[in-house]
């Protein structure tokens, strides 16, 4: 009788073991649900995005691209029909173009080097807008620059790298 009685008494935990364990996966699995619910998908800045209000509607400007002091950093002039890229610490127009394109939220150009046949291929897109207290300078606006090797992998996203430039301020 003994024995009967502890029977019972393992079942009833084994029950209760069972239980608390299907709670717990029915708890883990809704939160998942719900934090796959409340997390909404980032997207790029776009160039009618309100962010980009106070940064120019085409892409136009001169650009800087990261530490304007360092020896690598690098110039984009882009003009109504002019393009050119410079590197800053010998002054050289490294590459020039004179057409771009606006596909989507990308614009497309293709410069060719001074010095070599070597082509490059780009992409630009706006990249963050920093806000700032100065009412001189109200925004950084900055664009994100891919380079890419040949126009298939332009086409393909194939990007071999890319730089960060800030809009220069007269």
């Amino acid at each position: 009788m003994t024995t009967q009685k502890y029977f019972y008494k393992g079942r009833d935990f084994l029950e209760l073991r069972k239980i608390i364990g299907r709670l717990a996966i029915i708890l883990t699995l809704t939160m998942a649900l719900l934090l796959f619910a409340i997390i909404l998908p980032a997207f790029a800045l776009d160039w009618n995005d309100n962010e980009w209000t106070n940064c120019p509607r085409a892409v136009e400007g001169t650009w800087i691209s990261g530490n304007p002091n360092s020896l690598n950093s690098k110039t984009l002039s882009i003009q109504e029909n002019k393009v050119s890229m410079i590197k800053t610490h010998n002054g050289e127009v490294a590459f020039a173009g004179n057409t771009f394109a606006k596909k989507g939220k990308f614009v497309e150009m293709v410069l060719q080097s001074t010095t070599t046949d070597k082509e490059i291929h780009l992409k630009l897109r706006p990249h963050l807008v920093q806000t700032n207290s100065d009412p001189v300078n109200k925004t950084y606006c900055r664009i994100k620059v891919f380079h890419f090797n040949s126009q298939a992998h332009a086409k393909f996203d194939k990007y071999s790298s890319w730089d960060i430039y800030q809009l220069k301020r007269n």
